[in-house]
């Protein structure tokens, strides 16, 4: 029975997942509260159901989840990250760069480190434009993916580098004998 619950929770944290990679924001936070009914302090959950609330412009609810998500599991980085997105729109950007700064502080690519200090510095600015602010926020989404992606790889199955039958060719041979009819 407890197997049949938890899988149902991973089902619809997964399809909130697949429904935030598209683009239904929608559909995201209907999945990620259904994962949540059944284990409400699920800090991946409640961080996907930030992001989703996030992306539909509702700051004030993804704000309350996304702080639920930090408490839950203070070294969650797409939580910290959207944390300070919603100050960082709100205008709030003394809190955008606190925020910021806990993300620095955690185990990040020196890549993404240097892109968090370049939008620390944009949000210490007076009088940041609207489009700026979209721009940097856009950013640090791009890079907080990138560094998902990179981490995803490492953990994945090491592929050969090149093909099988490259590495048994012979140079000197033009024409291998297993190519030839």
């Amino acid at each position: 029975m407890a197997a049949l619950a938890l899988s149902g929770c991973a089902a619809a944290y997964v399809q909130g997942r697949v429904a935030l990679a598209e683009g239904r924001w929608a559909d995201a936070t209907t999945h990620f509260e259904a994962a949540l009914a059944r284990e409400p302090g699920a800090p991946e959950a409640l961080t996907g159901l930030g992001v989703a609330l996030y992306k539909q412009d509702a700051l004030d609810r993804a704000e309350a989840v996304l702080r639920r998500a930090v408490v839950a599991e203070p070294a969650r980085a797409e939580a910290r990250l959207y944390l300070a997105l919603v100050s960082w729109r709100r205008g709030q950007d003394q809190e955008a760069v606190t925020q910021l700064a806990a993300l620095r502080g955690l185990d990040v690519h020196p890549r993404t480190a240097a892109q968090l200090d370049r939008a620390a510095r944009v949000m210490r600015l007076a009088g940041v434009p609207d489009e700026a602010r979209a721009f940097v926020a856009a950013s640090l989404e791009d890079e907080l993916a990138w560094e998902r992606d990179v981490r995803e790889a490492r953990r994945g199955p090491r592929m050969p580098l090149e093909p099988v039958w490259l590495r048994a060719w012979d140079a000197r041979d033009p024409f291998p004998r297993s190519w030839c009819p």
